[in-house]
């Protein structure tokens, strides 16, 4: 799916990124603050992309202009995911294989250790076997410290969501 997602909601961004869906967050659009909402409207009717907010003023005007919105109220990702979830009447599934950057949106492609040699602390280089660079802008990653964060944060929406989608 196609998302564009308002400012405050950054922490999801990189979820659905990691989700395989195609994100245009707004920090990404270099926009002043002031011309924010004007900017995600547009950009979501034009692209047919749905709007993402927790701003209550901004999904009125998106859809008083016929855009796909969802306001999402959840305070953590987690609920951030179930909320829309059901909004799309399916679960986010969470396939790392299909990943996008989580910083800038780019595909990624696995590659070998020769591929991030020099790019990547040679610790690093030694202790994985797996890596994968964002074609877009570069970076390199791979299952580090932050991968069990990642699995516990999956397990608690798996656990969610079968009950609220059943």
């Amino acid at each position: 799916m196609k998302f564009v997602v308002d400012g405050m909601l950054g922490r999801l961004v990189r979820w659905l990124r990691l989700s395989g869906h195609d994100v245009l967050y707004a920090r990404d659009l270099g926009v002043k603050p002031a011309e924010e909402d004007e900017v995600l409207i547009q950009t979501a009717k034009s692209l047919r992309r749905i709007l993402l907010t927790s701003d209550v003023g901004l999904y009125r005007r998106g859809k008083k202009f016929g855009v796909k919105c969802v306001l999402l109220r959840g305070d953590n990702v987690v609920e951030q995911l179930v909320e829309l979830s059901r909004f799309l009447g399916r679960k986010i599934k969470i396939d790392f294989e299909k990943s996008r950057c989580p910083l800038c949106n780019g595909a990624l492609r696995e590659v070998g250790r020769k591929d991030v040699e020099g790019q990547v602390p040679a610790s690093v280089l030694i202790r994985h076997e797996r890596f994968w660079l964002c074609k877009r802008c570069g970076k390199v990653y791979w299952e580090g410290k932050h991968w069990k964060s990642i699995i516990e944060i999956t397990k608690k929406y798996e656990g969610r969501i079968e009950r609220a989608i059943a």
